[in-house]
């Protein structure tokens, strides 16, 4: 079970600046499904994003081991599946993610580009959350409210800053599956305790 935690927790170390995007600047009005890039300090993780109003379902690879990520950006809840292990973690969002759905933050426009294909809004982002979290860099969004691209650093506290850099390839507007987004039966949560001091999470899962 400890190495397993371990496990957990690089995976969420991961996983959570890269879904930040998530709740970032706004939820998206349409539903749609991307390939997605994610690069956290040099290392690039590659995989699929589905989203409808109000939720989105992130895959992809840590250390060669599958995993889904399951937002709720109205609760600002979400769940990290392992199906390798047939068990998932359910954690609430990091201060500063579930600050960055704030739509004043789309005041600081500062040019437009065209990403793959897609013409976006280029914003610059300065957020310092509640809990002393600091969001810095760009956002590009599109007309319908897309993150296509972000670029910038997360520091949480007196840490060092976390590079990261998102884009979305391939966009396909159009329904989604609703199952989706929902924890498939039979699996096994896991506590969410050992995790609280990483995630910055208010109250178990």
């Amino acid at each position: 079970m400890r190495r397993l935690i371990r496990w957990l927790c690089l995976a969420l170390v991961v996983a959570l600046p890269a879904v930040a995007r998530a709740a970032l600047l706004g939820d998206a009005g349409i539903s749609y499904s991307a390939e997605r890039t994610v690069t956290v300090n040099g290392s690039s993780y590659s995989g699929m994003v589905f989203h409808v109003p109000g939720h989105e379902r992130h895959e992809q690879q840590i250390q060669g081991i599958a995993e889904v990520v399951i937002l709720d950006a109205a609760a600002k809840r979400g769940v990290l599946i392992v199906p390798m292990l047939k068990s998932y973690v359910a954690f609430g969002f990091p201060k500063l993610m579930a600050e960055l759905d704030d739509p004043s933050l789309r005041r600081s426009p500062v040019g437009r580009e065209t990403i793959d294909g897609v013409r976006t809004t280029k914003y610059r982002v300065d957020h310092v959350s509640a809990d002393g979290s600091r969001a810095q860099g760009f956002a590009w969004v599109s007309a319908q409210g897309v993150l296509m691209r972000i670029d910038g650093t997360v520091t949480r506290g007196a840490g060092k800053p976390l590079a990261i850099r998102m884009e979305l390839a391939n966009l396909a507007v159009g329904p989604q599956d609703p199952a989706l987004f929902q924890v498939p039966p039979g699996l096994v949560q896991l506590p969410t305790g050992a995790l609280q001091g990483l995630l910055g999470a208010s109250s178990p899962g």
